[in-house]
C-alpha cells in the first residue's frame, strides 16, 4: 500500500482589486511535506489554486512564514527569480511587480525553497486584469515630436543609459516601511494612458504626473542608492534611485538636482525641485517606477502599508 501524502491547507487569499494589489495571506511551511497550514482556521474549502487578480501595472505581496530548517526561499515569474526579504518573526514576503502591457490572463509564479536538504516548490495562479488607462492627447512644438537626424543620435544614446542604470539593483532591501509621495500636488492620472503627440500615436505613458509649483522640493520616496543623474532630451534633469531587489524610482523633468550618483538616500531626503526642463507642457513631476522589469504605478507601492 502506498503511504498517503500530507493534506495541504491554504488560508483564504485577500485581494485588493481597488489598487491593483494581491495579498496572499500568511502561508506556514511545515517540515518534511512542507504543509501549508492556517494556524488560525483551516480552510478545507477554500481552492489553493484560486488566481489572484492583479491589473496592469500593479503588484502582487506575498508573504510566507517558513518552518524550520528553510533555506533558498525564492520566488519565479516568467524566467524571473524574484527575491524574498524578511519583514520580522520568521515572516518573509515579496513584491512583483506586473508590467503596464503585460498581455492579461493566467500566469503562473512558482515559489520554491530547500528544507531539511529537500527541495519543495508551490505554485500560484496570477491572473492580469486589462486596466483602462486613456488617452492623452497634446500639442507640442513639432521639434519636440519630429525629431531631426543629431536629436536621434541623442535619444538612442540617452535610452541605453537608462536602461543599463535598471540593471545595477544591489541584491538587498534598502528600503525601510512605507513608501512616501515625493512632491505634494496634484495626480494626474496619467499612468499608462496613450499618447497622441501633435495628432502622431506615440508610446504609453510609464509615470504618474503630478501637478506642483516650479521649485516645489521633491522627495526620495524610500531609502535607497543613486544610480543615475542626467540631462535628457525628453526627460529633462532627471534622478533614478535603486532601492535594492530590482526595484527603482525616477524622477522626471526637475529644475535643480541636489544629489550625485553612488550616494545614499533616506526615505525623505530632498533629491530636487520640480521644473519644466525636458519634453514638457508646464512644471511637474514625472514620477515613475520599476519592479523586477516591470513598469508599475508608483501609486500603487504609496497606497500598500508595508510596516
Amino acid at each position: 500500500m502506498q503511504p498517503q501524502k500530507a493534506k495541504t491547507k491554504l488560508i483564504r487569499p485577500i485581494v485588493l482589486t481597488t489598487i491593483g494589489f494581491a495579498l496572499l495571506g500568511l502561508l506556514v511551511l511545515r517540515p518534511a511535506f512542507a504543509e501549508a497550514l492556517d494556524p488560525a482556521e483551516p480552510l478545507e474549502h477554500a481552492d489553493p489554486l484560486a488566481p489572484i487578480k492583479v491589473k496592469q501595472g500593479g503588484i502582487v505581496l506575498l508573504s510566507i512564514k517558513p518552518g524550520p530548517g528553510t533555506g533558498l526561499l525564492r520566488g519565479g515569474f516568467k524566467g524571473k527569480i524574484i527575491p524574498f526579504f524578511q519583514t520580522g518573526d520568521g515572516v518573509y514576503a515579496m513584491l512583483l511587480g506586473i508590467d503596464m502591457l503585460q498581455k492579461v490572463g493566467g500566469q503562473p509564479f512558482v515559489v520554491r525553497w530547500r528544507q531539511n536538504g529537500k527541495s519543495y516548490s508551490q505554485s500560484y495562479a496570477i491572473e492580469i486584469v486589462e486596466a483602462a488607462f486613456g488617452i492623452q492627447h497634446l500639442t507640442l512644438p513639432k521639434g519636440k515630436v519630429d525629431l531631426d537626424s543629431p536629436t536621434l543620435v541623442r535619444v538612442k544614446k540617452e535610452k541605453k543609459q537608462m536602461l543599463e542604470a535598471f540593471k545595477d539593483s544591489l541584491p538587498v532591501k534598502l528600503w525601510q516601511g512605507n513608501f512616501i509621495t515625493p512632491v505634494s500636488g496634484r495626480r494626474q492620472g496619467t499612468f499608462g494612458r496613450k499618447r497622441i503627440l501633435n495628432g502622431q500615436p506615440r508610446r504609453p505613458h510609464t509615470g504618474e504626473d503630478i501637478s506642483a509649483l516650479e521649485g516645489a522640493e521633491i522627495v526620495a520616496t524610500n531609502g535607497g542608492r543613486v544610480v543615475l543623474v542626467g540631462d535628457y532630451f525628453f526627460n529633462g534633469q532627471s534622478i533614478v534611485i535603486d532601492h535594492g531587489f530590482g526595484l527603482f524610482s525616477m524622477y522626471f523633468h526637475l529644475s535643480e538636482i541636489s544629489v550625485a550618483e553612488g550616494e545614499r538616500l533616506k526615505r525623505g531626503h530632498v533629491i530636487g525641485k520640480v521644473g519644466q526642463s525636458g519634453r514638457v507642457t508646464g512644471p511637474h513631476l514625472h514620477w515613475g517606477m520599476r519592479l523586477n522589469g516591470a513598469r508599475i504605478d508608483p501609486f500603487s507601492l504609496v497606497e500598500k502599508k508595508l510596516n
